[in-house]
């Protein structure tokens, strides 16, 4: 099953909005614009509040009208210079308040991804549970997902294009597409079609 989502284009974004509206939009594109001097890529990307940005032995790319909410951490921190991290975020995502998203080797989220408030994906754990080096697993997430507030995502997961994880999960598996998924460890809930964004469909 394959869901198209309409891309937006900037007339389509200022459509309908107040003078107040497109002023706050315009700044936080401006600060968008000053930020991506430390990603790879140069586009239109809007910045709403303070965005921390760690990167060593990394990289960060970031698509167009991508939206970060503010306190929004991107830590992109590779072990060594043989082993670079990288963090790629798709177009058109919405990365919500405080949320982190830490990289020790590759973090990979589609388009048209939106991400709540005050979550955490990462492919490492900072330590190791024995005296083995720690381990570093890839994270990839599909074009059009949706991660409820507060979901944590961990080492090793692919989350497939439509899916939903629902708020507050913790996500230590595989999540199919078009997949409903809650609860501690995350389990399947339901099928479903995929979100649709009511704002840009208008």
């Amino acid at each position: 099953m394959e869901k198209h989502i309409e891309q937006p284009s900037l007339a389509r974004k200022v459509k309908g909005k107040s003078f107040r509206q497109i002023l706050s939009g315009s700044i936080a594109y401006l600060k968008g614009y000053l930020k991506s001097i430390r990603f790879e890529n140069r586009v239109p990307i809007s910045v709403r509040g303070p965005l921390r940005i760690i990167k060593n032995n990394g990289s960060i790319k970031v698509g167009e009208f991508t939206e970060f909410w503010p306190g929004v951490k991107l830590s992109c921190f590779g072990k060594d210079s043989q082993l670079k991290a990288r963090i790629s975020i798709g177009r058109n995502c919405s990365i919500g308040d405080r949320t982190e998203i830490h990289a020790g080797e590759r973090v990979e989220i589609g388009n048209n991804v939106i991400i709540a408030w005050d979550c955490v994906i990462m492919d490492r754990d900072y330590h190791s549970t024995s005296q083995e080096s720690e381990v570093l697993r890839p994270v990839t997430i599909g074009n059009n997902v949706w991660i409820g507030c507060r979901a944590i995502i961990l080492k090793g997961v692919t989350i497939g294009e439509g899916a939903v994880v629902a708020a507050g999960a913790v996500v230590t598996k595989d999540v199919a597409p078009f997949t409903l998924v809650a609860g501690n460890p995350a389990r399947v809930i339901r099928e479903v079609k995929g979100w649709r964004n009511e704002k840009e469909s208008e």
